[in-house]
């Protein structure tokens, strides 16, 4: 069953971006017919492709699928993530800017200082969520 909520934004934020039909397939690797259907709710787009677009207009998935579109707001929403992938998964995280600079600050870390921060992350949080 289409999704026309999703059918209505994906229209709307591709106007407000400026964007055609064709430079939006391109720059998110599919045809213009293929994202045509997306626009009139013929067919819905899987998980990875909603997730470029999110990317593309640096939005959330709830923004782009469930809330209505508004022209007030969509330029000055800047995503306060960025979407990543966990690696040999399908888990899609949602970093903050302060989370990447700690990864790679741990990344680039002494040995003991690595695991100093990792025995304290799990005193803090015991269950490891």
């Amino acid at each position: 069953m289409a999704n026309i909520q999703l059918a209505y934004n994906l229209k709307r934020y591709r106007e407000a971006y400026g964007f055609t039909q064709q430079a939006l397939a391109e720059r998110i690797s599919i045809s213009r017919q293929a994202y045509s259907n997306y626009e009139t709710a013929k067919r819905d787009p899987d998980l990875d492709l909603l997730t470029k677009l999110c990317e593309v207009y640096s939005i959330t998935l709830d923004q782009l699928v469930r809330t209505p579109f508004s022209e007030n707001e969509f330029k000055e929403s800047v995503a306060p993530y960025h979407i990543s992938y966990r690696s040999g998964t399908d888990d899609i995280l949602y970093l903050t800017d302060e989370e990447i600079r700690f990864v790679l600050e741990y990344r680039d870390a002494e040995w003991e200082r690595q695991h100093l921060v990792a025995y304290v992350l799990h005193q803090m949080n015991p269950e490891g969520r």
